[in-house]
């Protein structure tokens, strides 16, 4: 295997993984606060080990000439930054397992407030993300011969779990926690943890698919122009 192929494989595996792990991270009080901090640092090792292997597309922002899809994805990129930075440093400061030892005081009703928002906007952006690296991921199927037809009917099962996302995304109610206006994370602790799960799976599936859809409208009109 070629250095080039390792790497790839590699952001493979990371994706992957922040992909299983996202959902759980988001079940908070249905997996218990310890796990959950777990989650959450295991999260962010894996978005920092991402960027290390990505160093040479952050290198090259300076250099170049910019189109409508590289405006879009580097501001994109950026916004993600911030947030998946937000995210962890507000946590840290709420850690009532992990990260006491660090004992910051005063700070933990703003930190709760940057928290709640910056998770939900974190998996939305995430979910995203993924969506407009999906040729990407799925790049080396493209050379099998049954891939034209598993194409089409992937893509149909995708579009039919987003119908459910959007449901989902409104029952869950992401946009009260995106807006701010809601700031306690609510939990039937007698419902499925699998249909929660499930839940935010569709609502990732929805998002991915929506980034993916404007990947290929910005590269459409990359190449009209």
């Amino acid at each position: 295997m070629t250095k080039g192929n390792k790497k790839k494989t590699a952001n493979i595996i990371i994706d992957l993984s922040m992909v299983v792990l996202m959902p759980l991270l988001m079940a908070y009080s249905l997996i218990g606060e310890e796990f959950h901090e777990i989650i959450g640092t295991l999260i962010f090792i894996l978005f920092i080990v991402h960027h290390i292997l990505h160093l040479k597309w952050w290198k090259a922002i300076p250099r170049g000439k910019y189109n409508a899809y590289r405006i879009s994805i580097t501001v994109f990129n950026i916004i993600l930054l911030i947030v998946m930075f937000l995210q962890p440093l507000s946590g840290i400061a709420l850690s009532k397992h992990i990260y006491t030892f660090l004992q910051l005081k005063g700070v933990a009703a703003t930190a709760r407030t940057i928290h709640i928002i910056c998770a939900y906007w974190c998996y939305v952006l995430l979910s995203l993300h993924l969506g407009l690296h999906t040729d990407q991921i799925i790049q080396p199927l493209k050379s099998k011969k049954s891939f034209a037809k598993m194409k089409w009917i992937g893509r149909a099962v995708f579009i039919l779990i987003a119908a459910y996302g959007i449901y989902a995304f409104i029952h869950r109610g992401f946009w009260g926690y995106m807006s701010g206006k809601t700031m306690f994370a609510f939990f039937d602790f007698s419902e499925s943890r699998v249909l929660f799960i499930v839940d935010y799976l569709a609502v990732m599936t929805l998002f991915a698919v929506i980034g993916n859809y404007l990947s290929k409208l910005l590269k459409f009109r990359r190449k009209t122009k």
